[in-house]
């Protein structure tokens, strides 16, 4: 009879203990199924890198979590060799580039675009082979670099362009052909390579906003090299929450530079996507303060009538 309890007291146990090793199984399971497959997360990058825009357009691309920089390849077009260089091998084509620093630092060199061609071909940027090239270097936030990159195009047509990273992987794509007929003047000598640096190392960090017709109310300008950074930290600190910009590093549609010909900064606040909500933000702020559309067709002399 001993025996008979000591085992009926053994199967009293174990059930208990089977039953929360049963538990704990079924909850790791659940756990396991609940986290994406490696295969899932492959596909979701492959789904990433598969899309593209038309050529022409600007692209916000982000490299890590750290980096975002506004990206715009201009029209494909015939390229006039530099008289310095050799001459190329094929048809010499062209691209008109700009980055904008968004976001973190960035490394910027031509040869980090190439041209491919439908069935694969991928040409390499031919250096020192326009004037006007892209010049190397870094974008931080609120500097702007533009140039040139050519392609020396020897086979197939070229259908779209990659924009890589450091590593070559693809971050970013544009797809279109070359753009047959005369070129324009600009598309003849292009942007002269620069970098146009703008964060002035405030508190505040210079902001880069999109050209997508936002109306903003312009609080304050400063146009004087040399005082830049102390009559814009003053307007932020007498206007809490607003931002600054330089308008050559951003849309057309505000007055790229003074009189003078110097850089402006200006200090202004998001005031909304239509007349009525900018203008009852401009009667809001402080007197001399005007409404502007931040797009790229406007006329920079433009003021919105409030």
């Amino acid at each position: 009879m001993r025996i008979k309890r000591e085992i009926a007291h053994g199967m009293v146990v174990m059930v208990p203990l089977a039953a929360v090793l049963i538990g704990c199984s079924e909850r790791v399971a659940g756990t396991a199924e609940s986290e994406p497959s490696a295969s899932a997360t492959m596909q979701s990058e492959a789904d990433e890198e598969a899309q593209s825009v038309p050529i022409g357009a600007s692209q916000n691309v982000a490299d890590g979590r750290r980096v975002v920089t506004r990206v715009t390849v201009e029209s494909l077009v015939p390229a006039t060799p530099t008289q310095f260089g050799l001459s190329p091998a094929g048809d010499l084509q062209q691209i008109s580039v700009t980055l904008e620093g968004l976001k973190g630092t960035t490394n910027v060199n031509p040869l980090y675009f190439t041209a491919r061609a439908a069935d694969g071909t991928t040409y390499q940027a031919a250096l020192a082979s326009v004037d006007g090239q892209l010049p190397a270097g870094t974008v931080s936030v609120g500097d702007r670099i533009k140039g040139i990159v050519a392609f020396e195009v020897t086979g197939p047509p070229i259908a779209s362009i990659r924009y890589n990273g450091a590593l070559g992987e693809e971050l970013a794509r544009w797809d279109g052909e070359l753009t047959p007929g005369e070129r324009t003047d600009d598309e003849q000598t292009g942007p002269t390579g620069e970098i146009v640096n703008g964060d002035l190392g405030l508190d505040t960090e210079i902001s880069v906003p999109a050209c997508d017709g936002t109306g903003v109310v312009i609080l304050y300008s400063a146009t004087a090299p040399g005082s830049y950074e102390q009559e814009i930290a003053t307007q932020l600190l007498r206007n809490p929450g607003a931002s600054y910009l330089r308008t050559d590093n951003s849309c057309p549609s505000l007055r790229q530079e003074s009189a003078e010909g110097n850089p402006i900064y200006a200090v202004y606040r998001v005031a909304g996507r239509n007349e009525g909500e900018v203008c009852a933000a401009v009667n809001a702020s402080p007197a001399g303060s005007y409404g502007k559309w931040l797009d790229r067709t406007t006329d920079p002399a433009y003021i919105i009538p409030c």
